[in-house]
């Protein structure tokens, strides 16, 4: 990847972390349910980690040109093949009703994880350089972490109606 492109990459990968960062805290506010609004700001401060980590790179790639190895960053193994499936908003309708809050922020939510997951899997792909995979891959199993568990709540609201 040449330094126009993963300079694009990672202003991409800023804007949808930070997009991310403001939707969770909207969502945190306008919750009414406790451990909904636990869950939307503690996403919203992974969010916030995230966009500090490519800002760092950000800076990097447009000084030195290339990337960083950050410290103490422990890389999981993680198929980057797998593809991620929002589930089908009308069928959890058809279930269990509508209520707009909870319901539309957790597919809003679930579809913004699978943007991330899916830039970063795909960055991880095409660029040559150690730090960069490491870094992509790193930010996609923490969008995958945040994807399983949005899902999980998204299921708790089919089958019991309320968060987990």
């Amino acid at each position: 990847m040449d330094k126009n492109a993963t300079l694009q990459a990672l202003s991409q990968a800023l804007k949808l972390e930070q997009e991310g960062q403001e939707f969770y805290l909207k969502a945190a506010e306008e919750s009414l349910d406790e451990k909904a609004e636990a869950l939307f700001r503690s996403l919203a401060d992974d969010e916030r980690m995230h966009a500090e980590m490519i800002q760092r790179q950000l800076h990097a790639i447009e000084g030195e040109g290339k990337y960083v190895l950050l410290p103490d960053l422990d890389v999981p193994a993680i198929d980057l093949e797998a593809r991620l499936f929002p589930p089908e908003r009308a069928q959890v309708e058809a279930r269990i009703g509508r209520n707009p809050t909870d319901l539309d922020a957790l597919h809003v939510a679930l579809e913004n994880e699978i943007k991330s997951y899916d830039l970063y899997r795909q960055a991880a792909a095409a660029t040559e350089s150690e730090a960069g995979r490491a870094m992509y891959r790193w930010l996609a199993k923490a969008e995958l972490t945040h994807f399983e568990l949005l899902m999980s709540n998204y299921e708790a609201m089919v089958a019991l109606g309320g968060w987990v």
